[in-house]
């Protein structure tokens, strides 16, 4: 009986051990040193030791909460995935920008902050014949950011790609509306082009875009619509490679429109 009781202590304490050995390390690296010294060690090795570096700007944070160089931690740490470029890291790097301009909506990095968002949401958007989700999140970042921050430096930045990314999101529905065009579906392209005529009046290609809607009024037999589409390009766009096209077209319309008015009178 002795014997089976030393023995099932000897297991005991075998399976103690082999748990203990088997925990999980800290994810905190246990440095030692005060803040400066833990966050100037992150900074040198934030290039080639990523992770190891992100542990290093966590542990500054956790044991130095009301430290200037936390704050500067909360940036490292955003600025390690952003730097990664994938687009997990990104997201990654878009939430702790959030979280930072939060936090620190004071800081002189709040800025850069802000900015940072929308960045991160721009390199992850598409061309014009893609999905504009993050296209749509980047704008909307880069405003706040410019109405936060109106003077800043950044905010110049970001006004100007913020009319970057309209143009592209102008091309996106009208690429859209071509489609329905060329598909003969025309009341569905008109909605397309009037939407970006309507939400982004700094459109580049408003001849050819006045021309594809004044064809879609055309087609749609809604002569009087075409008639004033054609003009605008004629007022506004003399030198626009359609407007041999839009002459042609008008001419046409003239007639067609005076044949069906004078249908009209013959069915009253």
């Amino acid at each position: 009986m002795k014997k089976i009781l030393i023995i099932i202590a000897i297991i005991g304490v075998l399976v103690s051990v082999s748990c203990k050995s088997k925990k999980a390390p800290d994810l905190v690296p246990t440095e030692t040193g005060s803040d400066k010294t833990i966050y100037e060690k992150a900074k040198k090795i934030r290039k080639r030791d990523t992770e190891r570096a992100r542990l290093l700007y966590k542990q500054v944070i956790q044991l130095y909460p009301d430290s200037v160089y936390a704050r500067l931690a909360k940036i490292g740490i955003a600025d390690s995935y952003f730097n990664q470029k994938d687009s997990a890291s990104l997201i990654m790097a878009a939430s702790e920008y959030q979280e930072f301009s939060s936090q620190y909506p004071n800081s002189p990095d709040a800025v850069y902050a802000k900015f940072q968002i929308g960045v991160c949401y721009d390199k992850q958007s598409k061309g014009p014949g893609r999905d504009q989700t993050n296209t749509r999140k980047a704008i909307r970042a880069y405003t706040s950011m410019a109405k936060q921050y109106p003077d800043s430096e950044e905010a110049d930045k970001a006004n100007e790609r913020i009319k970057a990314l309209k143009e592209r999101l102008g091309k996106h529905y009208f690429s859209i509306g071509v489609s329905d065009f060329r598909l003969h579906a025309y009341k569905g392209a008109i909605v397309r082009f009037k939407q970006v005529i309507d939400d982004y009046p700094e459109f580049k290609e408003k001849d050819k875009l006045f021309y594809y809607t004044a064809l879609s009024y055309k087609l749609s037999r809604k002569y009087d619509s075409a008639i004033s589409f054609f003009r605008k390009i004629i007022n506004s766009y003399p030198k626009s490679k359609y407007i041999a096209k839009t002459k042609k077209y008008l001419k046409k319309l003239k007639v067609l429109k005076k044949n069906s008015k004078s249908k009209e009178k013959e069915k009253k």
